[in-house]
């Protein structure tokens, strides 16, 4: 992974580039890539998977992440992820008006997730554009991919295990089941038969149910036939 976004970086930099490790790098780092297609933000992603890469592995890493954090111009909080100073450097997300902020925020949120379920499921920086251009793939599948990756393993398994019984349960006694009870004369020929609407009954239940009526029918008609 790491000899790939390495690969990655130079191919797309140059051989000419200024150390990846270095402060000059960081500061130009993000200006030969802007939003003008979707094709350029996704090369722009992928730069930025691959310096994430980078920089992770560097023992420059501190230094090198507190410089960014200079370079945005903001404090990060709690919740910032490296992610998010590394992928403003690659990409012009705008916002000079509230709303566009906003979108801007939510914009970088998904390319933070997207980048995360690519590290997670292991894809190469340079593997990424290609992958994109597959039916059912790209950034938005990805950050759901994340999220939804995210939601489950802070779910401990029994929970969810049993959220999904619940689930299960809920809606087979929201189901209406029509019972039948018939009588029969000796002979065999019916006496009557009447109908029960029953709900608030597990499957299972409703199974156990008509079986043990199925067997009293069958009690009563040989009882009437001795009789």
């Amino acid at each position: 992974m790491a000899a790939d976004a390495e690969r990655f970086l130079h191919q797309i930099r140059g051989a000419g580039s200024q150390p990846l490790d270095s402060a000059g790098w960081l500061q130009r780092a993000g200006l030969n890539i802007r939003k003008a297609s979707d094709a350029q933000h996704l090369e722009a992603i992928a730069l930025a998977y691959a310096t994430y890469i980078r920089i992770s592995r560097s023992p420059l890493r501190a230094a090198m992440m507190a410089e960014l954090e200079t370079l945005s111009g903001r404090k990060r909080s709690r919740t910032t992820h490296d992610l998010h100073l590394i992928v403003e450097r690659f990409v012009s997300y705008g916002g000079e008006t509230p709303a566009e902020r906003l979108a801007a925020r939510k914009l970088i949120s998904r390319d933070v997730r997207a980048i995360q379920h690519l590290e997670a499921a292991k894809i190469l920086p340079s593997r990424v554009q290609a992958l994109a251009a597959t039916p059912g793939q790209g950034l938005h599948a990805w950050a759901r991919e994340h999220a939804v990756a995210k939601r489950v393993s802070s779910s401990p398994l029994g929970a969810i295990a049993a959220a999904r019984q619940a689930k299960t349960e809920a809606r087979q006694r929201a189901l209406i089941h029509e019972v039948t009870i018939t009588t029969r004369r000796p002979e065999g020929s019916r006496k009557a038969q009447r109908r029960y609407v029953i709900t608030g009954l597990l499957g299972a239940e409703i199974v156990g149910l008509r079986r043990r009526l199925k067997g009293l029918e069958a009690r009563t008609a040989r009882k009437a036939q001795l009789g």
